[in-house]
């Protein structure tokens, strides 16, 4: 009787721990698929992003969102990371500006920031005055280093 008993014991320790490892495989997998899924979080390292004041000086704004996109493309993130590391180096007039649009703007995406930031960053006019410049390069009238 006792090694009938001893017998239905080890089935189901056996059984038992069957079950115990085929749930940590599933639990494993889960795992991996939500990491996937989810991008990493920031490193902290030692940099200094740059920032950017405000105002109207489109030959300031531009170098500034160059260098938000390369850091960008080495922190991979969420659209939403993307607006709020961008939006954290901003200052003075700039940081009162994102904080009237971020009002209205919520879960904002990083290609609706890009929108809003060129239309009030570059105005029409500095873009005319660009393109025309651009075409008297095209066309000879001024030379590169006018330019």
């Amino acid at each position: 009787m006792e090694s009938a008993r001893g017998t239905d014991t080890t089935e189901s320790s056996e059984a038992h721990i069957s079950r115990m490892e085929q749930m940590l495989a599933a639990l494993t997998e889960a795992m991996t698929q939500q990491q996937r899924q989810q991008p990493l979080p920031l490193p902290l390292l030692p940099m200094k992003p740059p920032t950017f004041l405000g105002g109207i000086e489109p030959l300031k704004a531009e170098p500034w969102f160059l260098e938000i996109e390369k850091l960008l493309e080495v922190f991979p993130c969420t659209e939403t990371q993307k607006v709020l590391l961008a939006t954290y180096t901003l200052k003075d007039k700039a940081w009162r500006w994102w904080l009237l649009i971020r009002n209205t703007n919520e879960n904002m995406t990083w290609a609706r920031f890009n929108e809003i930031f060129y239309e009030k960053y570059f105005p029409q006019y500095f873009l005319d005055r660009k393109m025309s410049e651009f075409q008297e390069l095209k066309q000879g009238r001024i030379s590169v280093a006018e330019y």
